[in-house]
């Protein structure tokens, strides 16, 4: 009889939501559990940092080559460089990238592109007779970043 009235108790107890003899976590297993989670974040965030930065670049420099194709093609048409962006109806600029025309001359022109995300990273490009963009070891003809 003692044993029937102890199986109704438990199944009484699961029938109504209530779990009988179920642990739960301790506190000290939470708090290695959360010290593990936090460890695997600063070991993975530096590398999603990294990654990030390259992306960044990467937009910057895409949008600057871009725009060498689009001066290009203004210059066919108007035998002329484009001295602002919005003039240059074929260049699709990434919204994050700051495009800035510096300089432009008969035979040449020269810009440089910066990220809104990250404004540690300056790309420039330059062709012809002006100012180059200050961006450390660029030469004529070529996207050259820095950091």
């Amino acid at each position: 009889m003692a044993l029937a009235c102890r199986i109704e108790a438990r199944w009484g107890a699961v029938a109504k939501g209530v779990a009988v003899g179920i642990r739960g976590f301790t506190l000290i297993e939470l708090l290695v559990v959360v010290t593990l989670i936090g460890l695997i974040t600063m070991i993975a965030l530096p590398r999603f940092t990294g990654a990030r930065e390259k992306a960044h670049r990467s937009q910057a420099m895409t949008d600057l080559r871009s725009l060498v194709t689009a001066q290009e093609a203004y210059w066919a048409d108007t035998k002329a460089y484009a001295d602002d962006v919005a003039l240059l109806t074929q260049f699709n600029q990434t919204p994050e990238v700051v495009i800035t025309i510096l300089e432009t001359a008969g035979n040449g022109w020269s810009a440089e592109a910066t990220h809104n995300s990250d404004s540690d990273i300056k790309c420039g490009f330059y062709t012809g007779p002006v100012t180059a963009p200050v961006v450390t070891g660029i030469e004529e003809g070529t996207v050259k970043c820095e950091k």
